[in-house]
């Protein structure tokens, strides 16, 4: 059922610690405040049977990257052709907001994510980091999808959404972008999918702590998950004793 590709061993140490059980507090349990130009987090949702090799290579990639590297990782195949048709595929795509129309969906249809928190000071620092007016599943013209890289340009935009426009604005980043140092927080949508995710802690070589807070106010509402097939795939994984390639679940 899974292929035996080896990524990681299984090992202790300071892996075992990234997951640990930290009381959420208001800040991290609450949405960024919608009236802020530059919100203090930017999101970032991932179906959840990918989050162990996200760890395991420590970065987001741009859909170009993951091609490229021939990860076990696969990128929405509707996404991949828009982004493909609109010259995009080469960035890393955050929104400045946890709940997104297309999560909502995912949601709806009862496909377990993750949502990453990272900091929006530090990504924004990063070079060529741009912005996009809309969101591409969104696209009726080209030239509406042109990066927004100038830095005059990028706070009108920013000035625009706080005002009301632009709800679907997306961040962009070239290439990766790396977990450490910029994420905050990972969220889960249940208690049931973030224990799932605690039980890999020992596999994963993160040297990083990240807390993992269950927090349902972030996500829409959705049918509780179905994780049969993500409890097959860790005991498949504890069974080799390496991080195998992720299963080949319905998330698009």
């Amino acid at each position: 059922m899974f292929a035996a590709r080896r990524i990681v061993s299984f090992h202790g140490g300071a892996a075992g610690r990234i997951f640990a059980r930290v009381v959420p507090n208001e800040r991290t349990m609450t949405p960024d405040d919608p009236c802020a130009a530059v919100p203090p987090a930017l999101w970032h949702a991932v179906p959840l049977h990918y989050a162990p090799h996200l760890f395991a290579t420590g970065a987001l990639f741009s859909k170009n990257r993951l091609k490229a590297a021939g990860l076990p990782i696969q990128p929405r195949s509707s996404a991949w052709r828009r982004d493909t048709r609109l010259g995009l595929s080469g960035y890393v795509h955050l929104s400045l907001s946890p709940r997104t129309p297309l999560l909502a969906d995912k949601r709806r249809k009862g496909y377990p994510h993750l949502l990453i928190a990272f900091d929006a000071a530090a990504v924004f620092a990063l070079p060529g980091t741009a912005l996009l007016p809309f969101n591409t599943k969104a696209w009726r013209h080209r030239d509406d999808f042109a990066p927004v890289t100038n830095a005059d340009e990028k706070t009108a935009l920013l000035e625009a959404r706080r005002a009301g426009r632009h709800p679907s604005l997306e961040v962009l980043v070239p290439g990766a972008l790396a977990l450490a140092p910029h994420v905050r927080a990972l969220h889960a949508a249940s208690e049931a999918e973030a224990d799932w995710l605690r039980a890999f802690a020992r596999v994963v070589p993160y040297p990083a702590e990240l807390p993992l807070f269950t927090s349902p106010g972030l996500f829409a509402p959705g049918p509780a998950p179905d994780l049969s097939a993500h409890a097959d795939y860790q005991c498949a994984c504890r069974a080799a004793g390496v991080l195998l390639a992720p299963p080949d679940l319905p998330f698009d």
